[in-house]
């Protein structure tokens, strides 16, 4: 196949329409635009000089104590841009051809292990933000009540934050006992992360009532204070979008880390709950399958992996029977 190099920046243009929404989850095409930063700024000027000397150079040009997990994602989304310059004849040969990704990283040990926390850290912070709501009034409390019923829906169901943040009102089933997760990214919405995601997720006894009040409060205002109709489960004060930022202080991560902070828990976000769900999911009992079907990862492995951490308190009292 004969091959004719075209300049970096026309090749670039052309990779990036590919990964235009709705095509492609916006989070993947700002990996792909990245990457692409990066070889950029080694000075690669046309598609023949995407070669192992470039990956080299590119390797070397990581920050001292950047994780070799990220390097890692960096070199696969570079070997996937090399496989593209080649299928479109831009580039004879792939780097990656010659080299494979493992070869150029060496051994990678065992990720680190993921933040969870104990049911007691759990429920002590979720009791102390129900006081919250018990103890305010006007849009105190209404702020109270949400990041209530935003923690209580990713503590119990293990949703991604992502996936909760952008939840419609409409998308809890409260009689049927689920959550129907949808992907609306070619309607111009959040797109999931997988399609395994796009699945119902079942919702507990335990947080019903909880939903519940939120739902009959969700679109609370003061009478001289008129606002729109809003399908978002999570709403801004205004009602105009999905309660995804705010000013310092006001976003989700921060007003959840504000409160655990003051139950004396440290660090603690809505993907750590995630993680906190399939590990007391196992200690309720769930098998691995299970397991996988709630979280909608691909593969049991992957949840395995990165999601069930050995609990010393579920541990000991799961064991503290066990007798001959």
């Amino acid at each position: 196949m004969r091959t004719t190099a075209i300049p970096f920046d026309r090749f670039r243009d052309e990779l990036l329409r590919l990964y235009d929404p709705p095509h492609r989850a916006a989070a993947t095409r700002r990996q792909i635009r990245s990457v692409l930063d990066l070889v950029t700024a080694l000075g690669v000027k046309t598609t023949a000089d995407l070669t192992s000397v470039m990956v080299a150079r590119f390797i070397e040009a990581r920050p001292p104590g950047q994780s070799p997990r990220t390097l890692q994602s960096y070199l696969r989304v570079l070997r996937g841009i090399c496989n593209n310059a080649v299928i479109n004849g831009y580039l004879r040969v792939s780097p990656f051809a010659l080299r494979r990704v493992s070869q150029w990283l060496g051994r990678i040990g065992p990720p680190a292990e993921k933040k969870h926390y104990s049911r007691d850290e759990i429920r002590r912070v979720l009791s102390l933000m129900a006081a919250d709501v018990e103890v305010t009034a006007g849009w105190s409390q209404w702020r109270a009540r949400r990041l209530y019923a935003l923690t209580a829906t990713v503590a119990y169901c293990g949703l991604r934050a992502s996936e909760a943040l952008f939840l419609h009102a409409a998308d809890i089933r409260l009689e049927a006992r689920f959550i129907a997760l949808t992907d609306r990214g070619r309607d111009g919405g959040k797109r999931l992360k997988t399609e395994a995601a796009a699945a119902p997720v079942p919702i507990p006894e335990a947080l019903v009532p909880i939903l519940t009040d939120w739902l009959s409060h969700r679109l609370d205002h003061p009478s001289d204070f008129p606002i729109p109709s809003c399908e978002w489960l999570f709403p801004t004060l205004n009602r105009k979008g999905p309660w995804t930022g705010g000013p310092p202080g006001t976003k989700p991560v921060q007003r959840l880390q504000a409160v655990a902070q003051r139950a004396g828990i440290e660090g603690m976000t809505l993907l750590s709950l995630r993680h906190s769900w399939a590990t007391h999911a196992e200690y309720h009992g769930y098998g691995p399958a299970l397991i996988q079907r709630v979280l909608r990862h691909t593969t049991e492995q992957t949840a395995a992996q990165w999601y069930r951490h050995a609990d010393l308190p579920n541990l000991v009292e799961r064991c503290a029977g066990f007798d001959f």
